[in-house]
C-alpha cells in the first residue's frame, strides 16, 4: 500500500474516533444534568421506585406489628387497672 493511501484513512480514522469521543461525552454530560434535574424536582426511575415500593411494605408490617403489641399492652393495663380498683383496700375492712 501507498502512504497517500494510509493518511487519509488514518486521518478518517481519527476523526471518527474524535466524534465518538465527544458524542459519548456529550451523552454522558446530558445524562447526568437530566438526572440531577430529576431528582430535584422529586421524579422517580423504575427500579427506585419498586425499591420503595418495597421498603414502605416492610415499614407498613413494622407499625401494623407495633400497634398490635401496644393494643396488647394497653389491654392488659386497663385490666391490672380494674382488678385494684375491684379489690378492697387494707384501710377498706
Amino acid at each position: 500500500m501507498n502512504v497517500e493511501v494510509l493518511v487519509p484513512i488514518a486521518g478518517m480514522l481519527t476523526g471518527t474516533v474524535i466524534f465518538v469521543t465527544i458524542g459519548w461525552t456529550v451523552r454522558h454530560w446530558v445524562d447526568r444534568h437530566y438526572d440531577s434535574r430529576r431528582r430535584a424536582t422529586g421524579e422517580v426511575g423504575g427500579e427506585e421506585l419498586a425499591r420503595l415500593t418495597e421498603r414502605m411494605g416492610e415499614l407498613e408490617e413494622q407499625v401494623s406489628g407495633r400497634v398490635l403489641d401496644l393494643e396488647e399492652r394497653l389491654d392488659f393495663t386497663e385490666q391490672v387497672l380494674a382488678q385494684s380498683r375491684e379489690r378492697p383496700q387494707l384501710g377498706d375492712r
